[in-house]
């Protein structure tokens, strides 16, 4: 989507997972979003603070964003079944604002900006940890995942702008369904889900808001 990527040596914590389910690709519709409350759970094991999540998947801590998550699914066309997924997410720890370029400076914070600190290692130890949690629950019972996401979600109740390809549409963000999709309620009063992929989501007077 034409977006870059920053991550300056010694600031962050980088990392990708690569897991092998052998599960349908229908199953793993709500990965990405577990994979936000898994990195949420390792940030608040290691920095003491819990981050919010803007749907679907980037963590928000004073407002702005801390990390950004990504995941790849392949998929092997004659049976259907997935061969890999990948979760990659990369988490701001000791940027300073000079540190983000000026096309992001304006959304970006770090742990070390809203004053936690914690050591790059242990975050990233305890992301791995959080992510084999994750990899054990697939194709299972994620209640609670769904659970943790709606507490964690800051985009639930507020009026946001949903980003289509041709076009955009306000609307008020209700919930979070069992696959992780955002319930709006478009201004003719109708009632529809979203589902990452199909759409971005913003505040309508700024990143969150």
């Amino acid at each position: 989507m034409t977006r870059s990527f920053q991550s300056p040596p010694g600031k962050g914590v980088y990392l990708s997972i690569l897991l092998r389910p052998s599960l349908p690709p229908a199953s793993l519709m709500g990965v990405t979003a577990m994979a936000a409350v898994a990195v949420c759970n390792a940030v608040e094991r290691t920095a003491g603070v819990r981050p919010g999540i803007k749907w679907t998947n980037d963590l928000i801590l004073g407002g702005k964003k801390l990390c950004g998550i990504l995941t790849e699914l392949s998929v092997e066309s004659e049976s259907s079944q997935t061969q890999y997924l990948v979760i990659g997410a990369g988490v701001n720890v000791l940027h300073t604002p000079e540190d983000f370029g000026p096309e992001v400076a304006g959304i970006a914070t770090s742990l070390a900006q809203e004053g936690h600190m914690t050591v790059r290692a242990a975050l990233a130890a305890a992301m791995i940890e959080e992510f084999m949690k994750l990899s054990s629950a697939l194709g299972g019972e994620t209640g609670k995942w769904t659970a943790a996401y709606r507490q964690d979600c800051v985009t639930l109740g507020k009026p946001v702008q949903l980003l289509w390809a041709d076009g955009q549409t306000q609307a008020q963000a209700l919930d979070i369904d069992d696959q992780f999709g955002l319930i709006v309620r478009l201004p003719d009063g109708r009632e529809t889900t979203v589902r990452t992929g199909e759409v971005s989501v913003r505040g309508l007077y700024g990143y969150t808001e």
